[in-house]
């Protein structure tokens, strides 16, 4: 092969490795290259818990692709000390990573183990998004949520009555509506 033809290869990721099995931040830097994301992501779920650190750490990666599938992972894989990370993900400044974190803290059946995030860590942020965000994939992530609590929680069935009613956009106040008669 000549040498125009290797940067060819390595520029269309013919020569692309795998990390090391034990390089879980080599994983989660896969996650970030489309062609690699499928196998990085069952090679993370794979390594179980042992993953989670370098999980945390992805949710500091530069890549926003790279923290939404972080978070995504840790939607099975969470554990008590990785709540306060999810916490900061509702904070990122991609939308995608927010929804995720979002559905992450609030959903108990995509969890593949006993740890079960407690409602006051999510549901005042939660709420807030759902009465102040700008950005309407943001309150839509809110709303879904908070149907999830919503037969516990009085405030949380107010909340979605009001945004049913008064929710500036038409899909979200039907969204609202289902998610507070559920």
């Amino acid at each position: 092969m000549d040498r125009s033809a290797d940067a060819r290869a390595v520029r269309f990721g013919a020569m692309r490795r795998s990390p090391a099995p034990k390089d879980l931040d080599g994983w989660v830097s896969q996650l970030g290259i489309s062609s690699c994301r499928q196998r990085a992501k069952a090679h993370l779920l794979m390594s179980g818990p042992s993953a989670l650190p370098a999980l945390r750490r992805g949710l500091r990666h530069r890549k926003a692709i790279v923290r939404q599938q972080c978070v995504r992972i840790f939607d099975q894989l969470v554990d008590e000390a990785s709540l306060p990370d999810l916490v900061v993900a509702l904070d990122d400044e991609d939308p995608g990573v927010c929804a995720r974190a979002l559905h992450a803290l609030a959903c108990d059946r995509c969890k593949q183990n006993g740890c079960r995030p407690g409602e006051d860590l999510w549901v005042p942020r939660a709420l807030d998004f759902l009465r102040n965000h700008p950005n309407p994939d943001i309150r839509a992530a809110a709303i879904d949520a908070l149907g999830k609590v919503v037969r516990n929680r009085p405030d949380v069935a107010a909340a979605l009555i009001t945004a049913s009613e008064t929710e500036r956009n038409v899909g979200l106040r039907g969204m609202a509506r289902r998610r507070a008669l559920a």
